[in-house]
């Protein structure tokens, strides 16, 4: 099934300079759309075009209304949405940033202006073509990700892996991992999600976890990793750790003791700061603990547990502060205690499709 609503996205893009027009991940989609042929159907025209008027700022009242009822109005019209949310929160994927920076011979720039697609699918071929070879697509991350994964949980599951040395992983919900033991050290990489690891000791194999551009090694026992969208945070749970990142050509590092967390990502590590540490590891306990959190930061957490879309329709809404301990393995019954405890109001259009206003 084609995406039209890269088309689409992108005639808002070129027209109005939208930062994810020169991203690469948004290349590698407008090349996917050179090479299909099926027209696009009404409901796939009109849902890309929801999507994208509600990532470029909250609905209007009378838009809101008008755009839940089309999405009431027809099945296809939810299943159309669920597409396009899927194709166009694709255009953010890390892991396709990654891969395109790794490979900039198989890109090209893109010229603001516009071309009719039959003459620009051959002059894009052969960048289309690396893009496939990558397995950089709207689907991502099946193939470029999980192919790499040793270890892989699905989403809403929290599950626990030994290692080959008895080490334990316990990996939090849609996350991925991929080990790798040598003779001189035990490496594990986070490919995705988070990941609370205790580690099995021996100074002759430093276990080492990779994530982004930084390095995490075990000096002693219990430590959580969490990868962001450009940010990894590191919580310490017992012992120490050493971080490592490489941020503005330079490495930084800093050593991280028990009850601290630290943040790293392209500037290099922030320094260590007290954290509470039940609060952090709650989610091995089966538990989403938060204090005095946005309401976006809180949705967009029990979103990873849940198989399907929650979307914020008012950008307002989400800056609403959030306290609450909730069953990582229910956050449906989780968005009902917000709804009734924060006065939200929730649309369940199916439970793979909620939306929340005020």
């Amino acid at each position: 099934m084609h995406s039209p609503i890269v088309w689409h996205g992108l005639k808002k893009l070129v027209c109005l300079d939208h930062p994810r027009f020169y991203s690469p991940q948004a290349f590698c989609l407008f090349l996917k759309v050179f090479s299909m042929s099926d027209p696009f159907s009404d409901s796939d025209d009109e849902a890309s075009r929801w999507v994208i008027q509600q990532d470029m700022g909250p609905l209007s009242g009378d838009d809101e209304r008008e755009f839940l009822a089309w999405l009431q109005h027809d099945v296809a019209h939810q299943e159309a949405y669920l597409r396009a949310q899927k194709t166009w929160a694709a255009m953010s994927a890390p892991s396709i940033t990654q891969a395109l920076a790794q490979h900039t011979s198989a890109v090209a720039v893109i010229p603001k202006r516009r071309r009719r697609f039959g003459k620009a699918r051959n002059g894009w071929a052969v960048a289309i073509a690396a893009c496939l070879a990558l397995g950089m697509y709207v689907g991502e991350p099946p193939v470029l990700l999980w192919w790499q994964a040793s270890e892989t949980s699905r989403v809403g599951e929290i599950r626990t892996v030994t290692l080959a040395d008895g080490s334990q992983v316990q990996l939090d919900s849609d996350s991925a991992i991929a080990v790798h033991y040598t003779d001189k050290k035990r490496e594990v990489r986070l490919l995705k999600g988070q990941a609370a690891f205790t580690v099995t000791p021996d100074r002759e194999h430093p276990f080492v976890v990779t994530a982004e551009n930084g390095d995490t090694t075990a000096l002693g026992t219990r430590f959580i990793i969490k990868r962001n969208a450009a940010l990894t945070d590191v919580t310490v749970t017992e012992h120490s750790v050493r971080v490592q990142a490489q941020g503005h050509n330079a490495l930084s590092e800093v050593i991280v003791h028990e009850g601290e967390s630290t943040t790293y990502g392209p500037q290099g590590v922030f320094a260590a700061h007290e954290v509470d540490v039940d609060t952090q590891a709650a989610w091995t306990r089966g538990r989403l603990v938060f204090v005095d959190q946005p309401l976006k930061t809180v949705i967009n957490e029990l979103a990873r547990y849940h198989r399907g879309y929650i979307t914020l329709i008012n950008a307002e809404v989400g800056k609403l502060r959030v306290s609450g301990s909730f069953d990582a393995t229910d956050p449906l019954a989780a968005l009902d205690t917000l709804e009734h405890s924060i006065g939200l109001h929730i649309t369940k259009v199916t439970n793979a499709l909620i939306f929340i206003r005020k």
